[in-house]
C-alpha cells in the first residue's frame, strides 16, 4: 500500500472532512495555520507530504508503517484478551485481527477489517476497566473515538526499575512512528465511523 492510495481511501472518501472537530483531531499530528480556510484537497496533500517526510525520516516505506501500527495494537490487546481451551468470541476474533496483521500483503479493507476488530475489542476492555475480556461487540455503533483515542494516549510499558511504567507513545516528534500511528488510527476511525 502506498501513502496516497491510503489517503484517498481515508480522507478524500469522507464525507465531512471540513468539520472543525476532524481538523482539530489531524491538527495534532499535522500543524496548520488556519481551520477555517483548508480545503479536502489540501489536507490530503499535507497528509500524504507527511506520510513521505515520516517514510523519510524513519528509512522506511509506508508498508512498515503498517505493519508498525499492526504490531502496536497487537502488543497493547494480547494481554487483555481472556484465553482458554475452549476459544472465547474475543479471541477467536484477536486471532483473526492477528493473521490479517502478519499478511505478507494488506489491501485497504484488510486495514479497515483489522481495525474494525481491534477498536472495538479495545472499547470492551475500556468499558471492562482493562480486566480481560471473553466477549465484546463487534459492531461499528459501539466505537466512541474520543474514548478510543483518549485512552489509547494514556497507554503505557514497562520502564527499567521495579514497578515503573512510561507512556507508550512519545508525541515530542510529530514524525515519529508514534505519531504516525495515532494519525494512522485516527484516520481509520473516521473511516470507520463515517461507513464503508
Amino acid at each position: 500500500m502506498k501513502p496516497k492510495e491510503f489517503v484517498e481511501s481515508t480522507w478524500l472518501d469522507y464525507s465531512d472532512v471540513t468539520s472543525n472537530c476532524v481538523l482539530m483531531d489531524l491538527n495534532a499530528y499535522i500543524k496548520f495555520q488556519f481551520l477555517n480556510h483548508v480545503t479536502k484537497e489540501v489536507m490530503a496533500e499535507k497528509l500524504y507530504d507527511h506520510f513521505r517526510m515520516v517514510e523519510l525520516m524513519n528509512k522506511c516505506d509506508f508498508n512498515k508503517l503498517i505493519k508498525s501500527y499492526f504490531k502496536c495494537l497487537n502488543e497493547i490487546l494480547e494481554s487483555q484478551i481472556e484465553t482458554s481451551k475452549q476459544k472465547t468470541r474475543a479471541q477467536k476474533y484477536y486471532e483473526k485481527a492477528v493473521s490479517i496483521s502478519k499478511s505478507k500483503e494488506v489491501n485497504f479493507q484488510d486495514l479497515i477489517d483489522y481495525t474494525r476488530i481491534m477498536m472495538c475489542l479495545y472499547m470492551a476492555v475500556t468499558k471492562n476497566h482493562s480486566k480481560l475480556i471473553s466477549d465484546f461487540d463487534l459492531s461499528k455503533e459501539c466505537l466512541d473515538m474520543d474514548t478510543i483515542l483518549t485512552f489509547i494516549r494514556r497507554e503505557t510499558v514497562p520502564a527499567i526499575g521495579i514497578n515503573k511504567r512510561k507512556p507508550r507513545f512519545d508525541f515530542h516528534n510529530s514524525y515519529s512512528m508514534d505519531s504516525c500511528i495515532l494519525l494512522i488510527l485516527t484516520l481509520l476511525l473516521y473511516k470507520l465511523m463515517d461507513g464503508e
